[in-house]
Protein backbone atom coordinates (compact mmCIF):
# COMPACT_ATOMS: atom_id res chain seq x y z
CA UNK A 1 0.00 0.00 0.00
CA UNK A 2 1.29 3.77 -0.74
CA UNK A 3 1.69 5.73 1.74
CA UNK A 4 0.44 9.40 1.04
CA UNK A 5 3.75 11.03 1.27
CA UNK A 6 6.90 8.67 0.59
CA UNK A 7 10.63 9.83 1.02
CA UNK A 8 12.51 10.59 -1.58
CA UNK A 9 15.14 8.14 -2.82
CA UNK A 10 18.23 9.95 -0.73
CA UNK A 11 15.55 10.31 2.41
CA UNK A 12 16.38 14.13 2.11
CA UNK A 13 12.24 15.19 1.22
CA UNK A 14 9.03 14.07 0.50
CA UNK A 15 7.84 12.40 -2.89
CA UNK A 16 4.46 13.63 -4.42
CA UNK A 17 2.31 10.77 -4.97
CA UNK A 18 -1.25 10.13 -6.25
CA UNK A 19 -2.35 9.54 -3.12
CA UNK A 20 -1.04 12.77 -1.98
CA UNK A 21 -2.13 14.83 -4.94
CA UNK A 22 -5.72 12.84 -4.50
CA UNK A 23 -5.67 13.81 -0.71
CA UNK A 24 -4.96 17.27 -1.64
CA UNK A 25 -7.02 18.03 -4.53
CA UNK A 26 -10.09 15.82 -3.58
CA UNK A 27 -10.00 15.26 -7.27
CA UNK A 28 -10.22 10.49 -7.77
CA UNK A 29 -8.35 11.48 -11.51
CA UNK A 30 -4.76 13.27 -11.67
CA UNK A 31 -6.26 14.45 -14.97
CA UNK A 32 -8.57 16.64 -12.81
CA UNK A 33 -6.27 18.74 -11.34
CA UNK A 34 -6.07 22.24 -12.14
CA UNK A 35 -4.95 23.66 -9.25
CA UNK A 36 -2.79 22.52 -6.95
CA UNK A 37 -0.66 24.29 -3.48
CA UNK A 38 2.10 22.12 -2.24
CA UNK A 39 3.42 25.35 -0.50
CA UNK A 40 6.04 23.67 2.51
CA UNK A 41 5.62 20.49 2.81
CA UNK A 42 9.56 19.32 2.57
CA UNK A 43 9.03 17.88 -1.06
CA UNK A 44 12.31 17.12 -2.48
CA UNK A 45 11.04 14.81 -5.41
CA UNK A 46 8.40 16.31 -7.83
CA UNK A 47 7.27 11.62 -8.50
CA UNK A 48 4.25 11.54 -10.48
CA UNK A 49 3.17 15.15 -10.71
CA UNK A 50 3.39 14.75 -14.63
CA UNK A 51 0.67 12.99 -14.93
CA UNK A 52 -1.38 15.84 -13.95
CA UNK A 53 -1.54 16.73 -17.59
CA UNK A 54 -4.29 19.63 -17.36
CA UNK A 55 -2.55 21.43 -14.34
CA UNK A 56 -2.82 25.26 -14.90
CA UNK A 57 -1.65 26.72 -11.55
CA UNK A 58 0.91 25.35 -9.19
CA UNK A 59 2.07 26.53 -6.02
CA UNK A 60 5.24 24.57 -4.79
CA UNK A 61 6.94 27.31 -2.75
CA UNK A 62 8.94 26.59 0.19
CA UNK A 63 10.21 23.33 -0.52
CA UNK A 64 13.19 21.12 -1.54
CA UNK A 65 13.01 20.32 -4.80
CA UNK A 66 16.39 20.76 -7.28
CA UNK A 67 15.11 18.78 -10.16
CA UNK A 68 11.85 19.80 -12.48
CA UNK A 69 11.78 16.92 -14.85
CA UNK A 70 8.06 15.72 -14.02
CA UNK A 71 7.14 19.31 -14.86
CA UNK A 72 7.89 19.00 -18.83
CA UNK A 73 4.76 17.32 -19.78
CA UNK A 74 2.64 19.97 -18.04
CA UNK A 75 1.60 21.74 -21.42
CA UNK A 76 -1.59 23.69 -19.69
CA UNK A 77 0.49 25.20 -16.96
CA UNK A 78 -0.16 29.06 -16.56
CA UNK A 79 0.81 29.64 -13.29
CA UNK A 80 4.03 28.31 -11.37
CA UNK A 81 5.26 29.38 -8.01
CA UNK A 82 8.92 27.82 -7.50
CA UNK A 83 10.09 29.85 -4.63
CA UNK A 84 12.25 28.95 -1.42
CA UNK A 85 13.56 25.79 -3.14
CA UNK A 86 16.77 24.43 -4.92
CA UNK A 87 16.45 24.90 -8.09
CA UNK A 88 19.15 25.27 -10.46
CA UNK A 89 18.00 24.09 -14.02
CA UNK A 90 15.66 25.17 -15.60
CA UNK A 91 14.92 23.30 -18.54
CA UNK A 92 12.30 21.15 -18.35
CA UNK A 93 10.40 24.25 -17.99
CA UNK A 94 11.12 25.12 -21.66
CA UNK A 95 7.84 22.93 -22.61
CA UNK A 96 5.80 24.25 -20.68
CA UNK A 97 4.13 26.25 -23.92
CA UNK A 98 1.28 27.82 -21.68
CA UNK A 99 3.51 29.48 -18.63
CA UNK A 100 2.53 32.97 -18.29
CA UNK A 101 3.99 34.04 -15.01
CA UNK A 102 7.14 32.11 -13.25
CA UNK A 103 7.90 32.68 -10.02
CA UNK A 104 11.66 31.57 -8.99
CA UNK A 105 12.96 33.92 -6.22
CA UNK A 106 14.91 32.34 -3.53
CA UNK A 107 16.50 29.47 -5.70
CA UNK A 108 19.80 29.10 -7.18
CA UNK A 109 19.70 30.40 -10.54
CA UNK A 110 23.08 31.79 -11.37
CA UNK A 111 23.48 33.19 -14.76
CA UNK A 112 22.07 34.35 -17.75
CA UNK A 113 22.44 31.09 -19.48
CA UNK A 114 20.25 29.19 -17.09
CA UNK A 115 17.30 31.62 -18.27
CA UNK A 116 17.52 30.93 -22.31
CA UNK A 117 15.52 27.59 -22.43
CA UNK A 118 12.45 30.29 -21.55
CA UNK A 119 13.19 32.01 -24.39
CA UNK A 120 10.49 29.86 -26.59
CA UNK A 121 7.57 30.21 -24.38
CA UNK A 122 5.87 32.89 -26.06
CA UNK A 123 3.20 33.64 -23.17
CA UNK A 124 5.74 34.03 -20.66
CA UNK A 125 4.81 37.41 -19.34
CA UNK A 126 5.85 37.99 -15.86
CA UNK A 127 9.26 36.57 -13.72
CA UNK A 128 9.97 36.55 -10.85
CA UNK A 129 14.18 35.92 -9.57
CA UNK A 130 13.84 38.08 -6.30
CA UNK A 131 11.65 39.22 -3.67
CA UNK A 132 12.85 42.11 -1.44
CA UNK A 133 10.35 41.99 1.00
CA UNK A 134 10.57 38.57 1.70
CA UNK A 135 14.52 38.70 1.35
CA UNK A 136 14.79 35.91 -1.66
CA UNK A 137 16.27 36.43 -4.54
CA UNK A 138 18.99 34.08 -6.77
CA UNK A 139 22.68 34.66 -7.37
CA UNK A 140 22.01 35.86 -10.57
CA UNK A 141 19.35 38.34 -8.81
CA UNK A 142 21.88 39.58 -6.55
CA UNK A 143 24.44 40.56 -9.57
CA UNK A 144 22.41 41.80 -11.80
CA UNK A 145 19.38 44.75 -12.13
CA UNK A 146 16.29 41.95 -12.24
CA UNK A 147 14.89 44.22 -14.80
CA UNK A 148 17.27 43.96 -17.14
CA UNK A 149 18.18 40.43 -17.03
CA UNK A 150 15.87 40.01 -20.41
CA UNK A 151 17.68 42.07 -22.38
CA UNK A 152 19.35 40.47 -25.16
CA UNK A 153 18.14 37.22 -24.14
CA UNK A 154 14.49 36.94 -25.67
CA UNK A 155 13.28 37.13 -29.15
CA UNK A 156 12.11 40.93 -29.67
CA UNK A 157 8.87 40.21 -30.70
CA UNK A 158 8.35 38.97 -26.66
CA UNK A 159 7.90 41.14 -23.77
CA UNK A 160 9.31 39.54 -20.43
CA UNK A 161 8.94 41.45 -17.34
CA UNK A 162 11.61 40.39 -15.03
CA UNK A 163 10.49 42.06 -11.92
CA UNK A 164 12.04 43.10 -8.08
CA UNK A 165 8.91 43.19 -5.62
CA UNK A 166 9.69 45.39 -3.16
CA UNK A 167 7.53 46.48 -0.17
CA UNK A 168 6.46 49.88 -1.92
CA UNK A 169 4.84 48.09 -5.17
CA UNK A 170 3.92 45.21 -3.49
CA UNK A 171 1.74 47.19 -1.43
CA UNK A 172 0.31 49.46 -4.08
CA UNK A 173 -0.77 45.86 -6.37
CA UNK A 174 -2.08 43.56 -3.35
CA UNK A 175 -4.38 41.43 -4.44
CA UNK A 176 -3.85 42.30 -7.98
CA UNK A 177 -2.58 39.72 -10.44
CA UNK A 178 0.70 39.72 -11.16
CA UNK A 179 0.96 40.00 -15.03
CA UNK A 180 -1.45 42.61 -14.50
CA UNK A 181 0.08 44.62 -11.59
CA UNK A 182 3.53 45.05 -13.28
CA UNK A 183 2.48 46.77 -16.70
CA UNK A 184 0.35 43.97 -18.59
Amino acid sequence: METQAEKGEEGDGTRITAQLLKASTGEFALESILLLKLRGRGIADLGCLGDCTNLEWLDLSGNAISQLGPLAGLKALAVLNLSRNRISSLEPLGSCENLQSLNLAGNQVSSLQQLRCLAGLRRLESLRLRDALGQLSNPLGGSTGTRDVGNGLLPSHQCWQVFELTPSNRAAKRGADLGAAFGG
